[in-house]
């Protein structure tokens, strides 16, 4: 494949794009509206995969541009990518710190201030990931500075790019597009191979977001080549470009796996439309005023709108309604000053500075104005002296992670051929092991309860449980993920063990399901296990309570009249037949502690119970077992009938 001249390959490449500004005003909407009500729109959160394409496609134009010419210069690339991103997002950073230290509980301002450093640094993502996994989970949407995780993405590939590409190029020659086509779809099975196996981090971490910026990058090299004479052809593609992306918005949402190949779908859409703009005398809708004017201040929207949003959330204010036209319209009115007085100034004066003066005054200098602002509020513990000591006394409850007291215990993954640890001991640690605790997490955040119930029987039980696995074998279908098939093998792993071992006791947590047709598995279950002579002991699920570990704290800081506690409502009625169907079961409820005949509350006594919507803290845990104790509930003496929860 030959190369065109210089001339042919920069001809192609034109300084401005108003059809692109256009894709760029619909990719921050879609995410706006998105984060405003996800059911909205659904799939809103690709509007990001469209940022990624069009970066890539940019960036390599310009790259390509240089290393054609012979013009290239990484000092003169990272200097234009300094003047681009630093100075609005240290604004909105800075702001959003200012912000956090008169609404964010000691905790949270900490985790705040690690991000801000993070974020500004590029590495918004890894920490966003390590420190609230899920995207969607309920933590991370208070999070005001969730969205850098793609500035994250984008940053660390601004790093390794230019010089991949610039060795690219001089070694491949006529080569580079097909070397880089096949890069990209090597790229897209990596992710759609790490997505089905580690969502979280698939969703965050540049190696499975490396195809999204690659496509754009192809067919930037590859302009010169696909130019469109034919308007039909032109307007055929745009059809179709729109169309993938509608479909992605509306039909994609968070339960899709994501990235992996369903992401190809908007990027593709993407590209389709950037490329049926390529050299158009006659501008498409993208390009109209309104669109083009979005487009302008879609970085500063996109970096604006989140912070609004998220304090919202985490004053548990609705971001329906007036207040969501609140938000929409400060967020344009901070997006537009920020385009006009911080975003263009510095890009039109970036030829006057050299790299080194801009990047010691636009980075390293706002790098250190806010790690100096995190360093006080990491260094102070969170300004504690703001709030009083029931505040800071529920903080540390809600610091008592029992997967992480346990982590030698509590599997985080689907290495279900591990033995038990023995250091993993619940109860009479002095005495033989005779029994074992088995299931997922809410198996895991009972251990404190366990463990005090299982001390006044003198048992000692041996911790086996792992995240997202219930204990009940062959729940999955034909059509399992990777993760539930894991699952399986692990929970027969399991039970292979307990037959070997005959254990006295036998104890099952779980999140059971709300469907009784999972009862003929259940009880398949409870059975194999029955035959190995143990005692089973089943514990069921606490109630879910919306909010339950930030309410209790968030009513104590700013002295609301929020009612944090929920109507207490019977759910998972099957027990009632299951205890009719395999008599001698017992029964552990921490229900009968969290909720009387009416309301489930989050709060015992002084003691916060959970770490989130559904998963019990350590010290609640203990809480939970010091109550049911009292009662004179131990794993040998359980409740006489199931609870009224769960009838």
């Amino acid at each position: 494949m030959m190369q065109p001249s210089t001339a042919a390959r920069t001809s192609t490449i034109p300084s401005y794009r108003p059809d692109i500004d256009g894709l760029r005003a619909i990719a921050v909407l879609a995410v706006l509206i998105h984060h405003l009500q996800g059911s909205w729109l659904p799939g809103g959160f690709v509007g990001v995969d469209i940022f990624f394409v069009i970066s890539g496609y940019l960036i390599t134009s310009l790259l390509y541009k240089d290393i054609s010419n012979g013009q290239f210069s990484l000092r003169q690339f990272y200097k234009r990518r300094i003047n681009r991103i630093a100075p609005a997002l240290f604004c909105v950073i800075f702001v959003s710190s200012v912000a956090a230290a008169f609404l964010l509980s000691p905790t949270d301002l900490i985790r705040m201030a690690w991000n801000a450093v993070t974020a500004f640094v590029g590495f918004s993502n890894v920490y966003i990931w390590t420190e609230y996994g899920n995207y969607f989970s309920a933590g991370a949407n208070e999070a005001p500075l969730l969205h850098t995780w793609s500035l994250g993405v984008e940053e660390q590939f601004y790093m390794i790019w230019p010089l991949l590409l610039y060795f690219g190029i001089k070694l491949t020659r006529r080569w580079t597009l097909p070397v880089l086509a096949l890069l990209t779809l090597g790229a897209i099975l990596l992710s759609d191979y790490a997505t089905a196996r580690y969502a979280s981090a698939s969703y965050y971490l540049l190696p499975t977001r490396f195809f999204e910026l690659m496509m754009g990058a192809w067919l930037a090299i590859a302009t010169p080549r696909l130019a469109l004479s034919q308007a039909w052809l032109r307007h055929a593609l745009r059809l179709l470009g729109l169309l993938m992306i509608g479909y992605s918005l509306f039909f994609i949402d968070k339960f899709t796996p994501f990235p992996g190949l369903f992401a190809v779908i908007p990027c593709a859409g993407t590209l389709l439309l950037i490329w049926a703009g390529i050299n158009d005398s006659q501008p498409p809708l993208l390009a109209s005023r309104p669109l083009v004017g979005l487009g302008l201040i879609s970085y500063s929207l996109y970096l604006w709108h989140w912070p609004l949003i998220a304090y919202c959330n985490y004053l548990y204010l609705p971001t329906t309604g007036i207040n969501a036209v609140l938000i929409v319209i400060v967020a344009l009115l901070l997006s537009w000053l920020t385009w006009r007085y911080v975003e263009t100034p510095f890009r039109r004066h970036q030829s006057q500075l050299s790299f080194g003066r801009v990047f010691s005054r636009r980075f390293v200098l706002p790098a250190a104005v806010l790690a100096g602002v995190s360093a006080l509020y990491v260094g102070s513990h969170g300004l504690p002296q703001r709030f009083d000591q029931q505040v800071m006394a529920m903080e540390q409850n809600l610091a008592t992670r029992p997967n992480e007291l346990r982590s030698a215990c509590h599997v985080p993954n689907a290495l279900y051929a591990t033995q038990p640890d023995p250091s993993c001991l619940l109860g009479a640690t002095d005495k033989p092991v005779t029994g074992i605790l088995i299931g997922d997490s809410f198996a895991n955040h009972s251990t404190a309860m366990l463990d005090l119930m299982a001390k006044a029987d003198g048992i000692a039980l041996m911790d086996y449980t792992m995240d997202g696995c219930s204990p009940i074998l062959d729940q999955y279908g034909a059509d399992t993920s990777i993760y539930e098939q894991h699952c399986q093998a692990r929970n027969q792993f399991v039970y292979d063990y307990l037959e070997k071992h005959h254990f006295d006791y036998v104890v099952l947590g779980s999140a059971w399901p709300d469907s009784d047709k999972i009862v003929p598995r259940i009880e398949e279950s409870l059975r194999r296990i029955q035959k190995t002579g143990a005692k089973l002991i089943v514990i069921q699920t606490n109630e879910h309570i919306e909010h339950a570990a930030t309410c209790p704290i968030r009513k104590e800081m700013f002295g609301l009249k929020t009612d944090c506690s929920v109507e207490n409502v019977p759910t998972r009625q099957y027990w009632t037949q299951i205890r009719q169907d395999i008599p001698g079961i017992h029964f552990i409820d921490p229900n009968q502690a969290i909720c009387n005949e009416q309301r489930c509350s989050p709060v015992l006594g002084q003691t916060l119970l959970y770490r989130d919507e559904f998963h019990l803290n350590n010290d609640g845990s203990r809480a939970i077992g010091e109550r049911l104790l009292q009662e004179g509930i131990t794993l040998l003496r359980p409740q006489q009938q199931v609870s009224l929860n769960q009838q």
